[in-house]
């Protein structure tokens, strides 16, 4: 029989053949048990393996058919929030192989790769718990013609790229992403859902949408050069970075600076906010203020009138790239407070990037072996919950540390990491979410010292798989077995 969260997640599965919802049931079960194993090595024989094969490769089984009951499940977690936030990002999926080409993969931004993008709007809550996926949408990018093209000059590309109808561009889904934001406000009237991107959203179009709708709050990174409306500065251009950092700071604070390695080409490498970077500790000020933005569209100066919050570095280093970020938003700014909380909010976009990882590196779903791209899409769509799940049992654990482990473990789960791990008898009283957490997660690697901060999602990947199995000694052997097996 399935897990129980398997169960309740593909509760509303509609794939119009009840053999192919069992088989959906059975997979999502089978799989999320070993999550970094291939599918021959996850399933239990070659009967289970060619049926797993089969499904996906079943007209009837697509990307979104799969995650269709996991979007349900999401917006029955959402009901139950007074604030959601709905993250918007989208990845690229690198599907290439040294031997073989996946059929109907595309190119990719950089070099001779092929593969695959998906765009995501992921909801959390305030404190970084994943809620699921309320729409995602996954594409390929056209093969290039054969045919030897003139090489063009960056000017010429970028004029070329200007008069493409907007719709035409891949930039569009940001849009029709934000647009969606009112959609999941319909589902959840109750709660107040605050939508948030980084500067690859620093659209036009998208901030006039955000601006006149009221379904929902939204947080959007922009780049700091973006100049303010010229009806203004008619004289002069005047960038927003300037402005508001010539205004009174409302407060400053110290922040410690996370460790950066740079990736892709040796050209991104040297951009600003893609270099290498060293840890170390830095003392920002945060400006707020309302702005009204030129609008880069040929002819128009009604310019978006937002509220903007900058952070900045105060005193950076000769050899340090300054530490910057301006956020336009529609939540109030006027307080400290209030400021604080759009940053914080903020600062929760990087659990997609995350979430990402986690499907990435604890699913490798980039590894997967399949001929076709339509073959890959449904287990994309499948990975996608059992990246959802470790990584909600990873946070869950901290918004709800002192609440019973079996709001996410079974009985046998947890009975038999406790026996295996701390060598005793289960006490008769369930511990606590976090303590059995931490015990999960030494099988993974975690190291449990007093003070060590909680797991992260790496360890929980590899010691959910290892719960997994143990669990399925305990049923087999343990206590009450005989009576199981009758």
């Amino acid at each position: 029989m399935a897990s129980q969260w398997v169960m309740d997640e593909m509760e509303t599965a509609d794939l119009r053949d009840k053999r192919l919802e069992r088989r959906l049931v059975e997979l999502l079960d089978t799989l999320s048990q070993s999550s970094t194993a291939s599918i021959p090595a996850a399933c239990h024989d070659r009967a289970e393996m060619v049926a797993a094969y089969r499904f996906f490769d079943n007209d009837k089984v697509g990307f979104e058919e799969v995650l269709a009951p996991h979007i349900d499940a999401t917006y029955a977690r959402l009901r139950q929030q007074r604030v959601a936030l709905l993250v918007q990002d989208t990845t690229e999926l690198d599907l290439t192989r040294p031997s073989s080409e996946v059929e109907g993969a595309g190119p990719m931004a950089h070099g001779r790769r092929s593969g695959a993008f998906m765009h995501l709007l992921h909801a959390f809550t305030p404190d970084g718990t994943p809620l699921g996926s309320v729409a995602a949408e996954a594409w390929t990018r056209e093969p290039k013609s054969g045919k030897p093209q003139a090489k063009r000059g960056s000017s010429e590309k970028r004029v070329q790229i200007q008069r493409r109808p907007f719709e035409e561009k891949e930039t569009y889904r940001w849009l029709t992403t934000s647009q969606h934001c009112a959609e999941v406000k319909n589902e959840c009237p109750k709660t107040q859902l605050v939508m948030l991107a980084d500067r690859e959203c620093d659209i036009t179009e998208v901030l006039d949408y955000c601006r006149s709708q009221s379904d929902f709050d939204w947080v959007i990174r922009i780049d700091g050069s973006r100049v303010l409306n010229k009806e203004k500065f008619r004289d002069q251009t005047i960038a927003i970075r300037e402005e508001l950092a010539g205004r009174k700071a409302l407060y400053q604070q110290t922040l410690d600076i996370r460790a950066r390695t740079a990736w892709g080409s040796e050209t991104i490498k040297h951009r600003p906010g893609k270099a290498d970077r060293k840890s170390r500790e830095v003392k920002v000020s945060i400006h707020s203020g309302q702005i009204t933005l030129n609008d880069p569209r040929a002819g128009r100066y009604d310019g978006v009138t937002v509220n903007a919050v900058l952070v900045r570095e105060t005193r950076p280093g000769k050899r340090d790239e300054p530490i910057e970020c301006l956020l336009l938003t529609s939540l109030p700014i006027k307080t400290c407070q209030q400021a604080e909380l759009v940053i914080a909010y903020y600062l929760m976009r990087w659990m997609i990037e995350i979430f990402f990882k986690v499907l990435k590196s604890g699913c490798k779903i980039e590894s997967r072996r399949f001929e076709h791209i339509d073959r890959f899409l449904p287990s994309l769509a499948l990975y996608m919950i059992i990246a959802w799940r470790s990584l909600y049992v990873c946070r869950v654990s901290r918004s709800h540390a002192q609440e019973s482990c079996e709001r996410v473990y079974s009985e046998a789960e947890w009975k038999s990491v406790w026996q295996v791990v701390r060598k005793s008898r289960p006490p008769r009283k369930p511990p606590t979410l976090m303590e059995m957490t931490k015990i999960v997660a030494e099988l993974g690697g975690y190291i449990n010292r007093k003070n060590t901060g909680p797991p992260g999602p790496q360890s929980m990947w590899i010691g959910l798989q290892a719960m997994h199995i143990m669990a399925t000694c305990w049923l087999a052997f343990g206590p009450g077995a005989n009576q199981r097996c009758v």
